[in-house]
């Protein structure tokens, strides 16, 4: 069962430049692969693209599921792996994928992506949240309040650069 950290109102240390870029999903389905987009540098265009090749549909119904995922993090140098339930925030790794908003009737979620920065001489450690969702307002769309977002139950996959990935 996840449990939820204090928030700071969502303000970033002064300074601090998040090294992703968010990119917006854009269809009812591609929050995944807006994530994806994210971590990876890429346009949402690129990613479906791959993903496309990779077997994702190109009309119709269609799902990102853990497979097709990690294989196209993988094709942009990153690392994932399987789905693991969220403990609590504390027990995220630094960079994931989490499936938050989880709805047990229909067992699907969005995924959002999850930055836990290590603290430094300029600011203590800290987390936040990309959140790719087109709906959401520019206030949570980066940041370190949570608050918007349904956080248990949920779902993350770790992700890290593949050795000789172009990942960031």
């Amino acid at each position: 069962m996840a449990t939820s950290k204090k928030s700071n109102g969502g303000t970033f240390p002064e300074g601090f430049v998040s090294p992703f870029k968010r990119v917006q999903m854009t269809e009812r389905n591609d929050d995944a692969l807006a994530c994806v987009a994210t971590l990876s540098g890429r346009t949402l265009e690129e990613v479906t693209r791959l993903a496309i090749q990779l077997g994702y549909p190109k009309h119709g119904p269609a799902f990102v599921d853990n497979t097709l995922l990690t294989k196209i993090l993988y094709n942009l140098g990153l690392t994932g792996g399987e789905y693991q339930e969220l403990p609590s925030l504390d027990a995220l790794p630094d960079v994931a994928i989490v499936m938050v908003d989880y709805r047990e009737e229909d067992d699907l979620g969005r995924h959002v992506v999850w930055h836990h920065v290590r603290g430094n001489d300029k600011h203590s450690s800290f987390s936040y949240f990309i959140d790719v969702a087109n709906w959401v307002p520019e206030t949570a769309q980066v940041s370190t309040n949570w608050s918007h977002m349904k956080v248990d139950p949920a779902w993350y996959i770790e992700v890290k650069p593949r050795g000789n990935g172009k990942g960031k």
